[in-house]
């Protein structure tokens, strides 16, 4: 018999302070799940939070440091999290390296997502549900040279650095299910959604909010393509486009590429962590 949401235990939220995340907290919310929900903007976290009348954690993804504290807060909290729904997120025109050292894009999509995850994994009953992006299919990774692809913003847009941070993201699921298959991981395109994504791409996005507005979903409605999630049977895939099992890149199948973007990751955190201490 299918489980439902509503059956598990504590869910953590990122990315609530607004738009898809928000919407999901009042979704889980109103389906009885027990909730901790954690944004980057601590007026706009803790409104959510009072609303709903649930504990709120502050934490911006562009800084490790505040990932690491982030998952301390949660563990010190409860001993088990059912269900982590990774949406924290988002792209960024700046092209300066975070204060440690990553390109802006690459880091709050990809490792400190990643960082959290696997801070939390021991604590992690049912299931990771991440928000990824179709943008994914267009960006190229070579596992030669993952490390300086990764570093150099290059010639591309902000969007298309999003769209590579997103693909780093699965590739790192990728090796997150076969390293450690105990905690099963499904990452969910929720569609395009009316959100303030668009504000950090300053007047691009903006443009592209008003032209893609006809096809655009409700927060509210990319919402139910997570919370669905949570319970999908994955036998037919761990990626969804909304509901159904979709195509991600190919490059997933590269096992050379994803090991390679591994053990980028997990040089970056180990180098963050020392220098940290």
């Amino acid at each position: 018999m299918r489980q439902h949401v509503s059956q598990f235990g504590l869910s953590v939220v990122t990315g609530a302070s607004s738009g898809t995340g928000a919407a999901l907290a009042r979704r889980l919310h109103a389906e009885g799940v027990e909730l901790i929900v954690v944004g980057r903007d601590p007026d706009r976290t803790a409104r959510v939070g009072a609303e709903l009348g649930v504990p709120h954690l502050v934490a911006d993804f562009s800084r490790l440091g505040d990932v690491r504290r982030l998952a301390a807060d949660i563990l010190a909290r409860t001993p088990a999290v059912d269900i982590l729904f990774a949406n924290a997120g988002g792209a960024t025109t700046s092209v300066a390296l975070t204060e440690d050292g990553n390109e802006p894009n690459y880091q709050i999509n990809a490792l400190a997502p990643f960082l959290l995850e696997t801070l939390l994994r021991p604590a992690l009953g049912k299931r990771i549900v991440a928000t990824s992006s179709r943008s994914h299919d267009a960006a190229v990774l070579a596992a030669d040279s993952v490390t300086a692809q990764l570093d150099d913003p290059g010639r591309l847009s902000a969007h298309q650095r999003y769209a590579r941070a997103k693909l780093a993201a699965l590739l790192l699921h990728e090796e997150l299910r076969r390293r450690h298959p105990d905690v099963p991981i499904v990452d969910v395109h929720p569609g395009l959604v009316a959100t303030d994504f668009g504000r950090y791409l300053g007047r691009t996005g903006a443009v592209l909010k008003v032209l893609a507005r006809p096809v655009l979903s409700s927060p509210w409605t990319a919402a139910g393509h997570l919370l669905r999630a949570a319970t999908a049977d994955l036998t037919g895939g761990a990626y969804f486009h909304r509901d159904r099992p979709g195509r991600p890149s190919q490059l997933l199948q590269d096992r050379r590429l994803s090991d390679a973007v591994w053990q980028d990751a997990v040089a970056r955190l180990e180098s963050s962590a020392v220098e940290g201490a």
